[in-house]
């Protein structure tokens, strides 16, 4: 899903930061990520489970997720990810020349391991 995705990703990124720096800044336009710091408390009272008793989709993630924000000082902010240029600032526009790159690149790489598999 695309949240595991992005959960993925965010936690490669934060993996690959010394912990010696002091502040991290995070641009996402994943309404999951950004809100996560406000269901910490609610999703630990719960143990990361629903309210059937069943563990959450992504549950580790999640874990892994919290775990890496307390060791690194970040700071989230909202990216309106899909919007008209017009309305857009220069994070945004920045962020969907990374966000079509990114794309194209997933594209092409799975167009390539495509062909691989038929010619083998």
């Amino acid at each position: 899903s695309s949240t595991k995705l992005e959960l993925q990703t965010l936690l490669w990124a934060l993996d690959s930061i010394s912990k010696n720096d002091l502040q991290i800044q995070i641009y996402t336009d994943s309404q999951n990520i950004i809100g996560l710091p406000e269901r910490r408390e609610r999703l630990v009272k719960n143990d990361f489970r629903s309210k059937a008793g069943k563990p959450i989709r992504n549950e580790q993630l999640y874990r892994n997720f919290f775990e890496s924000i307390d060791t690194l000082e970040c700071r989230f902010f909202k990216v309106r990810g899909h919007q008209p240029q017009a309305g857009k600032n220069e994070i945004d526009r920045l962020f969907t020349i990374v966000d079509r790159a990114s794309r194209s690149a997933l594209r092409q790489h799975r167009l390539s391991i495509h062909s691989t598999e038929k010619s083998d």
